[in-house]
């Protein structure tokens, strides 16, 4: 069991209302792997102070879903989790680089089916969870570091993802990219790494992107994974 609900905490990954109305950013998703395993988020960032010229304060709350079936003695098993993590941030502009970290609760609710009946086991768990992110824009190109830890597991996550503009038409739509990215997840009891192209359209203010690719780790070994996610600021 804690083996399939680290998949969840990598995602990194999520609603919110926002407490004020500019500058905001969404970010939503969608994955789903040949092993059974699925996952959707949402997540809502807003500022709430700006501290200087470059640097400020915002809040963000990620709520997620995640799907799995697993084997016991046997029987096939379903299980899903719900989470929620409300979380306090803040942000440094340098050049081109933007900069920021952010803390907050961990809540998860949890459902399994029980072995030879029909019925389902619920249970909950709080913990605390942390995030980095450091983001590089160019107007060719841009490039994507995140890396965070939940306690619940001692659970670490990152990810690096780089793309570039391959299509910029003279009207608003759509700028294309494509790029890369590596995905890197685990504790003392489990490993895995997941690798591939992504490719991104602009729509106005809206990003849309699909990825997929190869994932390996220490509970399915060897598999494939795809997904889209979508992004527009507020």
């Amino acid at each position: 069991m804690a083996r399939l609900t680290q998949l969840l905490l990598a995602a990194s990954i999520l609603t919110c209302l926002p407490l004020v109305s500019e500058a905001g950013e969404v970010f939503t998703g969608f994955q789903i792997d040949n092993k059974n395993q699925y996952l959707t988020y949402l997540s809502v960032r807003t500022p709430i102070l700006r501290t200087s010229a470059s640097s400020g304060l915002f809040v963000q709350v990620t709520t997620g879903g995640f799907g799995y079936s697993f084997k016991t003695n046997g029987q096939l098993l379903d299980a899903n989790i719900q989470s929620l993590v409300p979380s306090l941030g803040i942000t440094k502009t340098l050049g081109s680089w933007m900069l920021s970290a952010l803390v907050g609760p961990q809540l998860r609710r949890i459902e399994e089916q029980r072995l030879n009946a029909n019925n389902t086991i619920t249970y909950h768990q709080a913990g605390v969870y942390g995030q980095l992110e450091a983001f590089y824009w160019h107007e060719k190109w841009n490039l994507l570091a995140i890396g965070s830890y939940a306690d619940l597991d001692n659970f670490f996550w990152s990810r690096l993802r780089g793309k570039a503009l391959v299509y910029k038409p003279e009207t608003s739509c759509c700028a294309t990219y494509v790029g890369w990215d590596v995905t890197g997840m685990g504790n003392a009891g489990f490993r895995g790494v997941m690798t591939g192209p992504v490719g991104e359209v602009q729509v106005g203010n809206v990003f849309v992107l699909a990825r997929g690719g190869y994932q390996h780790n220490t509970t399915f070994y060897s598999g494939t994974y795809g997904g889209f996610e979508t992004y527009f600021p507020f």
